[in-house]
């Protein structure tokens, strides 16, 4: 079985965020997921526009970063027919991130802590030493029913991600473009 490995240093604390993550349904067991102690952590800065922050601030409501790990199944996984490999790609983990009151000054920044991905997972992918990750972000919608933010996303290896801060700029939906 192949093992990565991502090396990255990451300074960043966000003051006030609730992390939430959950697992696909074709997990493998607890026991055999990979220990991997370097890090994978990074962060996310969101730059708001002004309109945007002033709408937030004035709603009181929050935002979602959301990262999707995942890896391009292998021909192999694709002939065994592994659950989830019949898709353009194979969940490996999910994390969110919610960044509760906004701020009229600052930037809001998402931290993501390290974890181990689950190496079982990660052999059944093309690409086993670079996993993907793929960030979005959205308003908590705790004010609307619907999102109010139209935002930039990013889409790449996580050892990308881990380099330096990902940022990301979001505006309110139907705003001048950024």
């Amino acid at each position: 079985m192949r093992t990565w490995m991502v090396a990255a240093s990451i300074a960043g604390i966000v003051a006030c965020g609730r992390v939430t993550e959950s697992s696909p349904k074709e997990a493998t067991p607890a026991a055999s997921r990979a220990t991997s102690t370097t890090s994978n952590a990074f962060n996310v800065e969101i730059t708001l526009t002004p309109a945007a922050r002033k709408r937030l601030v004035s709603q009181h409501e929050s935002l979602i970063v959301s990262a999707d790990y995942f890896g391009y199944p292998s021909a192999q996984a694709q002939a065994q027919h592994v659950p989830g490999s019949e898709n353009p790609w194979l969940t490996l983990h999910r994390k969110q991130v919610e960044l509760e009151g906004v701020q009229l000054d600052g930037t809001p920044v998402a931290h993501f802590p390290a974890f181990s991905l689950d190496a079982k997972q990660l052999a059944w992918t093309d690409a086993p030493d670079a996993p993907q990750v793929n960030l979005n972000v959205y308003s908590g919608r705790r004010s609307s029913p619907d999102n109010l933010l139209d935002c930039t996303m990013f889409q790449d290896t996580l050892a990308l991600a881990s380099r330096a801060p990902i940022r990301l700029a979001c505006a309110l939906i139907g705003e001048a473009p950024r």
